[in-house]
């Protein structure tokens, strides 16, 4: 093993000379002696030693605390300070150098050997804390994962900086419990079966969605463990966030999917059979009768069900797009202008008052909108006017659309939204629920029968947002 390489920096040549012979007698290596801060900087540039002895009065421009704080800036070298005087002000100005160790003049050699071995070995052990520091350091900052520590009141302790990724800085997170990052909808569940689960010792898992500075969500898979002190005590809670949201996009994909699947099936194999029995049951008998005029009877029951199949296909094609597509921010003000502009020869006054704001939806929103106009024109029997209007409710956004027309019955204010309900094929307002269940959007008619109907659209918290000028 080589040994301790030592610089002395002291400006009294007597004693700079017994430090060089009583550490040789040890021995350590003297990489050289000298006077001033200037001498010793260029000494450290020129042969690295592994320690310094600092006097801290030193001849030249720079005392021992500046010389030492450059030597700091490009090396990592411990220094002990060597000093006839223990002034409580110049200690305090020493300490911000973060020294290794003092030697109060005059010194015994057992003093400086003790000294200079506690002060390798601190640097030693400091040296190997922060390789491992780096080590986590470049775990923490290269792993996709959001790393975090809570104490056990659930006040956060660390989060990694992958959090910048979703618009939030490590200080805005850290002395604040983590519901400041979670959708207002789960940060009660979460934070509170949390903290239950970990008070049991139980390892605690759960989905939740994270709501970025941008007004995205995202799906985030926690998994908690606690930290156990050496008496078996828990002092705090070790944490993995994890951005689930392709996986939850593909499972809902997969379950709209399904869903759409199984409708359609119904639609072709149910109903669109159904109504072609219908219609083979009018040709027969259509064939058979010598009435012109049941004939004509039956021709127009046989040009009436061929619309319906023609209107089932229709719809089918239509559905098959919900979902098919990724829900995308949208801005509200601009769809209806389109769709509104498409009413415009119907007579009705078509109006819309709100501030400008965006949706995450489906990208079939468009069809929403259309539908809810259209079928307030088809059914509303004397509708003079259309308004829609916004207004914010316990954070979620509440767009209605409301009519002056006759409105809709008590008993058939659910019953609308069900497939195969209503005057015609019943499936524009089923459709229109189907494409905003996507995002967690629903659509409740809370209109007054022969006042004229009021369909109201509430979007959650995190899925609107004013429009970014």
């Amino acid at each position: 093993m080589n040994a301790l390489r030592v610089l002395i920096v002291e400006d009294e040549v007597i004693i700079a000379a017994d430090l060089g012979y009583t550490l040789q007698s040890m021995g350590y290596s003297v990489t050289g002696t000298v006077r001033s801060g200037e001498a010793a900087l260029e000494s450290v540039a020129k042969t690295p030693p592994d320690l310094v002895l600092m006097d801290i009065n030193l001849d030249g421009k720079l005392d021992g605390i500046e010389t030492a704080d450059a030597i700091h800036t490009t090396r990592d070298i411990p220094v002990i300070y060597l000093t006839a005087y223990a002034d409580k002000l110049l200690l305090e100005r020493a300490k911000i150098t973060g020294p290794y160790g003092y030697l109060i003049k005059p010194y015994d050699e057992r003093e400086l050997r003790s000294v200079v071995e506690m002060a390798w070995y601190k640097h030693s052990l400091d040296k190997k804390i922060r390789e491992s520091e780096d080590k986590f350091r470049a775990l923490t900052e290269n792993t996709p994962d959001i790393l975090f520590s809570m104490d056990m009141d659930g006040v956060v302790t660390y989060i990694s900086p992958q959090v910048n990724k979703y618009g939030f800085l490590e200080d805005e997170i850290l002395g604040k419990k983590l519901r400041r990052i979670i959708h207002a909808a789960d940060a009660d569940r979460v934070e509170r079966t949390m903290m239950h689960e970990m008070e049991k010792g139980a390892q605690f898992i759960s989905e939740f969605r994270i709501l970025d500075k941008w007004g995205a969500i995202f799906w985030f898979e926690v998994r908690c463990f606690l930290r156990i002190d050496i008496s078996g005590t828990p002092v705090g809670i070790y944490g993995i966030l994890r951005d689930i949201s392709v996986r939850k996009n593909a499972q809902d994909a997969m379950n709209i999917a399904n869903k759409k699947l199984n409708l359609l099936n119904q639609i072709t194999r149910h109903d669109i059979l159904n109504t072609i029995t219908g219609l083979l049951g009018c040709v027969d008998m259509a064939k058979a009768t010598q009435s012109a005029t049941e004939k004509d009877q039956l021709l127009d029951d046989i040009k009436h069900l061929t619309r319906v199949i023609q209107n089932q296909i229709t719809f089918t094609r239509e559905y098959q797009e919900v979902g098919v597509h990724e829900p995308q921010w949208q801005n509200a003000n601009a769809i209806i202008d389109t769709v509104t502009a498409s009413f415009s020869k119907s007579g009705i006054a078509i109006s819309a008052d709100f501030d400008t704001i965006e949706i995450y939806a489906d990208p079939l929103l468009e069809k929403v909108f259309y539908n809810l106009i259209d079928n307030a024109i088809r059914h509303g029997g004397r509708i003079t006017r259309i308004s829609i209007s916004a207004r914010v409710r316990d954070n979620d956004l509440i767009l209605v659309f409301r009519d002056d027309g006759i409105g809709i019955e008590d008993n058939q204010k659910l019953e609308i939204f069900k497939r195969g309900v209503g005057k015609n094929t019943g499936m524009g307002l089923f459709l229109t629920a189907e494409i905003l269940e996507i995002t967690g959007i629903r659509i409740e008619e809370k209109g007054i029968y022969g006042k004229g109907a009021c369909f109201e659209i509430r979007i959650p918290n995190g899925t609107w947002r004013y429009c970014r000028e």
